[in-house]
């Protein structure tokens, strides 16, 4: 599952974990490095989910925030 916001690419990695919850993981990639693993950056929510669809949108959500700078600390930007 992909969507692109701004200029990049963002992908949800959702995954089963215990006790029937889901953790989320999300890809940005800039869209004009698409296929380009070296430029992909993954950040992953700590907390858990009751379904996939539920990891996936909170995960998207959590990308977007990072991709505006709202969330301190975190960023898509290439470290120099």
């Amino acid at each position: 599952m992909g969507f692109f916001y701004k200029t990049y690419l963002i992908r949800s990695k959702s995954q089963h974990s215990e006790a029937d919850r889901w953790t989320s993981e999300v890809a940005v990639t800039p869209k004009d490095a698409q296929g380009s693993e070296a430029r992909q950056k993954t950040f992953s929510l700590e907390k858990t989910f009751a379904s996939k669809d539920l990891a996936d949108m909170e995960g998207i959500i959590y990308a977007r925030k990072i991709i505006d700078g709202e969330i301190e600390g975190l960023s898509v930007e290439e470290a120099h």
